[in-house]
């Protein structure tokens, strides 16, 4: 039977997504379901991965209801990255899945970045030793959950956890193993070298796949769980931002998302092996390609302060921001609500509003806290320019490029125009569309990806920056760089008062 429909599966922070496309880039369906993140403690965050499967069964049942589930030539899935999860030798989880937000793991990070060979592990995956990646955490289990550590028969991340789930095969894909640092991203292959010296055994890590690499099919136990067909391809997947940044069109060297949605960051395409510890780096799911992103924890701080200052729309606080000025009447907003990712690699890192009077109105920190989100993501992008990254277009994706307030100040901090891609039936490219794509492409029935996205992604909505509002905004930048350098040693204080008076 001929293969019409392929299905994506994106695990996110908040919820999963399922999406069943055609090639010519229709959706034909999708569906959502929600959970919750555990915040036992202020650096913690983690959640059962069995939350993530019994999501994926519920929206993929959704999707595939009212088609036959046969025709679906090929499954990718996508996940969140850094979160470390422990299994058994049946891919049943051993505790919960410890995500990138999850930053307990600073004293381990502290001593990786102590040791005589901390250079040579940073190069030999282009990536810093902190306490978000999935080594520290690692390190972190091993001290203080020894029996979970010992049983584990594998170690997942969360785009493995579910293709385990769906074929029962243990795989890491190359856009996901560079949490690990024991993973050359040159030869594309645990090192024997970096991984004795970190104490961990590679009978326990998985095999490493690219994105793109069929690693099994949709088993019997699967097919009864998410109405999908037995025998359906399962490509090896990828991290969330790699297939978010490729649904969004950036495929070619050059071509940078920026991501806007419960994190924010930026993924430069690049064909070349950048080492910058201050960012991310990381395979691309296109062939021959890779990522040097920024990441900033800032993107979900409108919903908390919704939830904490007022149920309103966001419709409506797009119209506060709209009434506001470039600068927000002189309120400066540091987005680190809960530490803060590249490129400061500070935990203790907290948010702030500084400049606040009698003058300041709701409307002012409604545009700080958008102003503040991208000043952070702009700090990302100087910092991958100094590193030989090459910008050439700027292209948005993510929830907040509903925001057209949001869209604007972008283009105007960067003084880049800020594209917003989308199908010509309104559809914007996501990370379901993308993995769709990427399944097409293991199966051979999709040749060339940039070329497949680029043909569905025809239409742009562009903002063009201001050239006095970028003159403006200059100058906060700089202000906003001297605020969070200044504020530094204070991040430390005020996390070790709050824990004496939490003592009390």
């Amino acid at each position: 039977m001929a293969s019409n429909y392929f299905l994506g599966i994106d695990i996110g922070t908040s919820s999963t997504k399922v999406g069943l496309w055609q090639l010519d880039g229709t959706l034909v369906a999708s569906a959502s379901a929600a959970y919750d993140l555990n915040r036992p403690h202020p650096t913690w965050a983690d959640i059962p991965a069995e939350a993530w499967w019994q999501a994926t069964c519920d929206a993929t049942r959704q999707v595939v209801s009212g088609i036959d589930a046969a025709q679906i030539g090929a499954v990718g899935v996508d996940g969140l990255g850094w979160a470390l999860v422990p299994v058994n030798e049946q891919g049943k989880s051993l505790y919960n899945a410890m995500i990138w937000l999850d930053r307990r793991a600073e004293e381990q990070a502290a001593w990786l970045r102590n040791q005589a060979y901390a250079g040579e592990l940073v190069n030999l995956v282009a990536n810093p030793l902190d306490a978000a990646y999935m080594t520290p955490k690692l390190l972190w289990l091993r001290e203080h959950e020894p029996d979970v550590y010992t049983r584990a028969h594998k170690f997942l991340d969360c785009t493995g956890y579910i293709v385990q789930q769906l074929t029962g095969v243990f795989s890491c894909d190359y856009t996901q193993a560079y949490g690990y640092h024991c993973f050359d991203i040159r030869r594309e292959q645990w090192d024997e070298q970096a991984a004795e010296r970190l104490g961990i055994a590679l009978e326990q890590m998985p095999p490493l796949h690219a994105p793109t690499d069929l690693v099994g099919e949709v088993t019997e136990a699967a097919a009864a769980a998410t109405g999908l067909q037995t025998g359906t391809p399962v490509i090896a997947g990828a991290l969330d931002a790699a297939a978010g940044a490729f649904g969004s069109g950036v495929a070619r060297v050059g071509q940078t998302a920026d991501q806007g949605g419960t994190a924010f960051g930026l993924s430069n395409c690049t064909d070349t092996v950048i080492v910058e510890p201050r960012l991310i780096f990381s395979h691309h799911v296109v062939p021959g390609t890779y990522l040097l992103q920024g990441g900033t924890v800032g993107g979900g701080i409108l919903n908390w302060f919704r939830a904490h200052f007022g149920e309103e729309s966001f419709e409506a606080l797009n119209e506060q921001a709209v009434q506001s000025s470039v600068g927000a009447n002189g309120l400066i907003f540091l987005p680190y609500m809960s530490g803060e990712r590249s490129p400061l690699w500070n935990s203790n890192a907290r948010g702030v509003f500084f400049g606040l009077s009698f003058n300041t109105h709701r409307r002012d920190v409604v545009r700080a806290i958008m102003e503040g989100c991208a000043l952070a993501v702009y700090h990302n992008v100087k910092v991958a320019e100094q590193g030989g990254a090459r910008i050439d277009e700027w292209i948005g994706i993510g929830g907040a490029t509903n925001s057209d307030v949001w869209c604007q100040i972008k283009a105007d901090i960067t003084n880049c125009p800020f594209t917003i891609p989308q199908h010509p039936n309104g559809t914007k490219g996501d990370n379901t569309l993308a993995l769709a794509l990427m399944g097409a492409y293991a199966v051979g029935a999709v040749d060339d990806l940039p070329a497949a996205i680029d043909s569905i992604l025809s239409d742009r909505k562009q903002f063009t920056p201001h050239v006095a509002n970028h003159a403006a905004y200059q100058k906060i930048f700089d202000f906003y760089l001297h605020l969070s350098e200044k504020l530094t040693p204070d991040f430390d204080h005020i996390v070790q008062l709050t824990q004496e008076l939490t003592l009390r």
